[in-house]
């Protein structure tokens, strides 16, 4: 493999070629920028910005407050209020409503400006009070204009005027009927104010949608109130409004139930002294006919017995119950039983016992899934679970002897203790009853003076149940449209279209750009590179050959690639001639231009150089290179005639006009090229020149089309593939890379032909370019020194 092959075709991403391509176009970028910055400005400005308004209220709790001692909840059973029902309350169309008809919101003011119109609200100069609209009011805004301090001007929709009123004057106009008020307070306009109207039931259901209300967290009891709008001040009177109509209802509320539950018990408290007073004089009375003493007591005494006993027998049927229980849960016991609660029971031994047997069932159970029947551990414990469910058994039984012997006590006393109770004389129990209902019209009695007294206090200081702990504000700057968001987007946008077109037209692109693509697809370092040149007359430039002594661009890059033939060489001291061939992929790529050119450079040297045209399909007209030629001469020799035989060496070559260079031309044109130099007189023709010339150029046909110049490899010491600058596909790359490793020809090397460095990124064009080769370009030293600044400002440095 030759010394320029690159060894890893798949070279590290170069970034400082991505980057240049890019930065070479830095005007579009700047272009785009730009554009995308002022059309934010613009869309800024016709974009009205939106500024949220918050408010924070505290719903108390209602337990707290009262204690248990409130008289709605004791006698109407009002439970306390719920944060969700406060937020449907600020959501109530009744609600919004008497905010809109206080503010007076279905009149907006508005003035026009250049990019949007800017709506007024305390600083309107104006003030609309409508009487009577009708339908086209609505859909149809109209203007008043300034005339004086008690005159106006009304102008409708399309700015005409309607005709000339006195401010509060009752209008009867096409919109219905209203009054406009002057502010005195604000100075004469001198645009008109535009005056919109809005359906009431529209504006309700818009400020539903636009008022947000919700709890700031679960825990408490806080809600959040919030607006967003264009007005900050209207912002804030909405929701100072929204929470003052909110308060006085709730104080409306509250006052009713106060006065709705005095007015109740003051009735009540009617009914039940006159019932009071009747019971109490029933008790006189009765004492006075029959002569009764408070005998209660030892009636209340056997009843307190009578209670004590039913507790204890429920506490033994309960015990018995328990009892009942343990002895099912013995005799069906399986793994999926529940044991059952022993809490009931006073003997611990019986608890013990339940706990254990419960225990070894479980063992048995997970043991019994992993073992035979027949498993001693299994037996063992069938075993103890036998001898501990025994003696369960014999403690059941005697706890049931024992409830039953308790139970039979109890009832036995309940009997004696229902014969006394029984043995009170008929008029004491007559006259218990008698006082039991005197003792519950007091209480009842009692209980309402009480009630009315709170009820009272309450009353005369009734608050609400919520409290504003912030007032409406304002977040600092507008929440729609975020600046700082829309310009970001459109610096990006103006970023990527030139950066997404640059891109695309690269992808679409099938033609070679790039030194380093070249490089990179290929496999293969490039050689050299010739520039392309759009004025030839000043690069010195006359019929395709480069005036090499001239100090132009290219001229310095023909030097260079003939100072570095001698490093491909493979004897360069020899006197054997160094041959070179000279290829391409397609018709058109500069091969006869570099072949011819390279020659000349060469024979500068005052070395012999002959350029061997073996192109036979398309060769190059070279009649303005030869020396004394005869245009009507019938000599035609060229390569063609010798390879046929009918001609020999001497014959076919030619001398040009310059000095040390000669030609062998093509001659003409045969029927079958490949056949020609495959039989054998190619080898005896280069052995011949060897031995007379210094070097030897071969210039032969387009690989792609044809295999030619694949048949000439063995005759060639170095040979060199000419790719054209964004003309020569990047199809054909992998096609070198191929060439190279299958080694058809001996030393395979690269030159890129007609740069357009204005077109091409300006990075990794060796020679001459931005490496230290400026002199002779007309590039004083003060600009070389700058070098750096010809990557970002390639266009500038073009015009230098």
């Amino acid at each position: 493999m030759s010394e320029n092959t690159i060894f890893k075709e798949e070279d590290d991403f170069d970034f400082i070629g991505f980057l240049f391509k890019y930065l070479r176009n830095w005007y579009w970028f700047l272009l785009t920028m730009s554009l995308g910055y002022i059309g934010a400005y613009i869309y800024l400005k016709q974009y009205t910005p939106i500024y949220r308004v918050t408010a924070t209220l505290l719903i108390k709790d209602d337990k707290a407050k009262n204690n248990g001692s409130d008289i709605v909840e004791e006698l109407a059973a009002v439970g306390t209020k719920q944060i969700d029902n406060e937020i449907e309350i600020f959501k109530s169309r009744l609600l919004i409503g008497r905010v809109i008809d206080a503010l007076d919101l279905t009149v907006s003011y508005w003035q026009e400006k250049k990019f949007r119109d800017v709506e007024l609200f305390h600083d309107s100069p104006v003030k609309v009070n409508m009487k009577d609209l009708n339908d086209f009011a609505y859909s149809n805004p109209f203007y008043i204009k300034y005339l004086s301090e008690s005159q106006y001007i009304l102008l409708n929709t399309e700015h005409e005027e309607i005709g000339v009123f006195g401010y509060s004057q009752l209008l009867n106009s096409p919109y219905g009927k209203f009054r406009v008020f002057r502010n005195s307070e604000i100075k004469p306009f001198k645009i008109p104010i535009k005056i919109v109207l809005h359906s009431r039931e529209d504006l309700i259901s818009s400020l539903l949608n636009d008022i947000q209300v919700s709890p700031l967290n679960n825990k408490a009891s806080f809600i959040s109130l919030s607006i967003d709008i264009a007005l900050k001040d209207k912002g804030k009177a909405i929701l100072n409004k929204i929470l003052g109509e909110y308060e006085f209802t709730s104080l409306e509320d509250k006052n009713r139930e106060s006065a709705n539950t005095l007015r109740f018990i003051e009735e009540r408290l009617k009914l039940v002294t006159n019932e009071l007073g009747d019971v109490e004089q029933d008790v006189e009375q009765y004492r006075r006919a029959q002569g009764v003493s408070d005998l209660s007591s030892e009636a209340s005494i056997f009843l307190g017995k009578v209670g004590e006993n039913d507790a204890k027998l429920n506490e033994l049927d309960i015990q018995a119950k328990i009892l009942t229980e343990v002895d099912h849960y013995l005799n069906n016991s399986d793994a999926n039983d529940v044991v059952p609660a022993t809490l009931m029971l006073n003997d611990q031994v019986l608890s013990g016992y339940i706990a254990q047997y419960a225990q070894l069932e479980s063992e048995r159970s997970k043991l019994a899934r992993s073992v035979q029947p027949e498993n001693q551990a299994l037996i063992t414990l069938n075993n103890q679970m036998r001898n501990i469910r025994q003696a369960i058994r014999e403690n059941l039984n005697n706890q049931k002897r024992n409830i039953a012997i308790n139970r039979a006590n109890l009832l036995a006393l309940n009997t004696r203790l229902e014969g006394s109770i029984s043995a009170i004389p008929r008029k004491e129990r007559e006259f218990v009853g008698i006082k039991r209902q005197a003792g519950i019209k007091e209480n009842l009695y009692l209980l309402l003076l009480q009630k009315r007294e709170e009820t009272a206090l309450s009353y005369a200081s009734t608050v609400t149940d919520s409290r504003v702990i912030d007032v409406p504000y304002s977040t600092g700057g507008p929440i729609a449209p975020n600046k700082k968001n829309i310009y970001q987007l459109a610096l990006l946008i103006g970023l990527i279209i030139p950066f997404a077109f640059i891109t695309l037209k690269e992808l679409l692109t099938i033609t070679v750009q790039s030194k380093k693509e070249v490089e990179r697809k290929s496999g293969i370092k490039v050689f050299g590179e010739i520039s392309f040149s759009n004025d030839e007359s000043k690069n010195g430039i006359i019929d395709g050959i480069i005036n090499i002594n001239n100090r132009s661009f290219i001229g310095e890059q023909i030097r260079m690639i003939r100072s570095n033939l001698q490093y491909l060489v493979p004897n360069p001291n020899s006197n054997i001639a160094s041959t070179f061939l000279f290829t391409s992929f397609s018709s058109g790529e500069g091969k006869s231009f570099v072949t011819l050119n390279i020659a000349l450079s060469l024979a500068l040297l005052n070395k012999k150089v002959i350029v061997v045209q073996l192109d036979l399909r398309k060769p190059k007209d070279i009649s303005h290179l030869l020396r004394d030629i005869d245009l009507n001469s019938n000599d035609t020799n060229g390569i063609s005639t010798f390879l046929i035989g009918k001609a020999d060496v001497n014959e076919i070559i030619r001398e040009t006009k310059f000095e040390n260079l000669y030609i062998i031309p093509c001659g003409p044109i045969p029927p079958n090229p490949s056949e020609l130099i495959s039989n054998g007189k190619i080898a005896e023709l280069f052995e011949v020149l060897r031995a007379t010339y210094d070097y030897i150029l071969i210039d032969t046909a387009p690989l792609g089309l044809v295999t030619d110049a694949s048949l000439l490899a063995t005759v060639a010491d170095v040979s060199f593939f000419v790719i054209r600058h964004e003309f020569t596909h990047k199809s054909v790359m992998p096609f070198i890379s191929d060439l190279n490793k299958q080694k058809v020809f001996k030393s395979l090397n690269l030159i890129f032909n007609a740069v357009n460095y204005k077109k091409s990124s300006g990075y990794g064009y060796g020679y001459g370019y931005g490496y230290g080769y400026g002199y002779g370009y007309g590039f004083n030293k003060d600009k070389n020194k700058y070098k750096w600044l010809n990557y970002f400002f390639s266009k500038k440095y073009k015009k230098k």
